[in-house]
């Protein structure tokens, strides 16, 4: 994946986010877990709309990029465990599509100071700096669909991703979002609709996102 993921020695999740196949990990040192491990499914696609009431998100993506088959990685009930699923534009000119993908993690997995958005997002700029993408300025905060994220920018020519981070009680939901430049990247975000539920997510949503 043009991202970073988390992973463990005895299960790797690595995604591939454009045709050219680069792959990004992260590795995390086994432990003890202090955290519930939340009960999460791959969800369902309906229509052009992906929805998992397990962790309480709907996202749809914009016209022209179509969703894949959801993904739960790893074994319910213990952790790493991940879900994920991918949207994907047409092939271009230019060896990128266009891309949406979202994918939650467990954060039982990680020590207690290494659970919140910040932490997470440290996490995923090593990752892509491994890997030879570079941040594009600092993180700040963006929103999709009306809630705040951490938002961090990358290049690796010809690829330009930004990465949406938000930590919640149980998990931490990640977007990433890739084009072959900055415009082309926030098009597909302008044009990416989400719902959180944050009573189910355990999240402070600000003004944006469900209550209850």
């Amino acid at each position: 994946m043009k991202a970073s993921t988390c992973l463990t020695a005895a299960l790797i999740f690595s995604f591939s986010l454009s045709p050219s196949s680069q792959q990004r990990i992260t590795k995390v040192v086994p432990r003890t877990y202090s955290l519930r491990i939340p009960e999460m499914d791959k969800g369902i696609v309906e229509g052009r709309t992906y929805r998992n009431p397990s962790v309480g998100l709907e996202f749809t993506p914009p016209v022209g990029l179509r969703l894949g088959t959801p993904e739960l990685k790893g074994t319910p009930g213990t952790v790493p465990l991940l879900v994920t699923v991918a949207a994907w534009g047409q092939e271009k000119l230019l060896p990128i599509k266009d891309g949406a993908i979202f994918y939650a993690d467990a954060l039982a997995y990680y020590p207690d100071g290494q659970r919140s958005t910040e932490a997470y997002m440290r996490k995923v700029v090593r990752g892509n700096q491994q890997d030879g993408f570079e941040p594009v300025g600092n993180a700040f905060e963006a929103r999709l669909g009306g809630i705040p994220f951490s938002r961090t920018d990358f290049k690796k020519w010809p690829v330009y991703e930004a990465v949406f981070v938000k930590a919640c009680a149980t998990e931490a939901f990640v977007f990433i979002f890739t084009g072959p430049s900055r415009d082309t990247v926030n098009s597909v975000i302008s044009g990416t609709d989400l719902k959180l539920n944050g009573g189910r997510a355990g999240c402070d949503l600000g003004a944006g996102g469900t209550k209850k």
